[in-house]
Order: structure tokens, then C-alpha cells, then sequence
């Protein structure tokens, strides 16, 4: 009676396509942790850019910090940067915040965006405080 089972060879086979396999697919997944925060910075970017938009729509000038977007309407700013950097008032009816329920942090570097307000065009925006590059080589802060 002979015993039926596989043999040196085939066992290798299986092996070599179980590696060969491995070898496409592995790689695929090693970075989906890194892309997926990217993916997440740049989906916050945009929403705080949009907050920043709908407030200087609203009031005519930019927030004087990024808390001032996540104000309630029985409280709201004071003041906001016209596009020359001077703090100007704000009328109170012109806001209708809250524009975010609250400011989120960077999903690279778990810190606060960075407020700023561009010399060249004289508008505020927001920039990630991650250090390093993204991986197509982009600065994440100049995103």
C-alpha cells in the first residue's frame, strides 16, 4: 500500500506562487496607513479653508484666530483681519457661526494648524505644522 501525499517539488511550487503572491500584494498595504492620514490632512485642510471662506463671506473680513470660527452665535468675535493684516470690528448680525463645532488638529503631527496670513495675495489661511515631505515629495506645509 503506497501513502498518498505531496511531494518535495510540489510542495516548492505551492511556496513560490504563495511568495510570488505575497510579493505583489505586501507592498500595496505598507503604506496605506501613511496615505490614508495624507488623505485626511488634505480633506481637513479643506474643510477649515472653506470655514475660514464662509466667515470672511459672512463678516466681511478674516477671523482674528481660527477659534473665532468655532464661536457660537450668542458669542460672537469682536474684530477680523481685513486683507491688509488691520484688525477691523466685526458687526455681530453679520456672523452666523459656528462654522466648525470645534477646530481639529493636524492628522500628521496631532498639533494645531498653523493661522497665517500670505504676503503676496494678503489672505489667511491655514498650513499643516507637520515637518517632512508627503509621499509625492510635497512639503505637507505647503499644502
Amino acid at each position: 500500500m503506497r501513502l498518498r501525499g505531496f511531494t518535495l517539488i510540489e510542495m516548492l511550487a505551492v511556496l513560490v506562487i504563495i511568495v510570488t503572491l505575497a510579493a505583489i500584494v505586501v507592498p500595496r498595504f505598507i503604506n496605506a496607513g501613511t496615505r490614508s492620514r495624507e488623505a485626511a490632512l488634505r480633506q481637513t485642510l479643506a474643510e477649515v479653508r472653506n470655514a475660514i471662506t464662509i466667515f470672511r463671506n459672512d463678516t466681511g473680513y478674516y477671523p482674528q484666530t481660527l477659534q473665532d470660527i468655532t464661536r457660537p452665535p450668542n458669542n460672537p468675535p469682536t474684530q477680523g483681519y481685513d486683507r491688509w493684516g488691520q484688525l477691523r470690528p466685526i458687526d455681530p448680525a453679520d456672523y452666523h457661526g459656528p462654522y466648525l463645532d470645534q477646530l481639529p488638529v493636524c492628522p500628521i503631527s496631532k498639533q494645531p494648524f498653523q493661522y497665517y496670513r500670505d504676503p503676496a495675495t494678503g489672505a489667511w489661511n491655514v498650513r499643516s505644522p507637520a515637518p517632512g515631505r508627503a509621499q509625492d515629495g510635497s512639503l505637507y506645509r505647503n499644502w
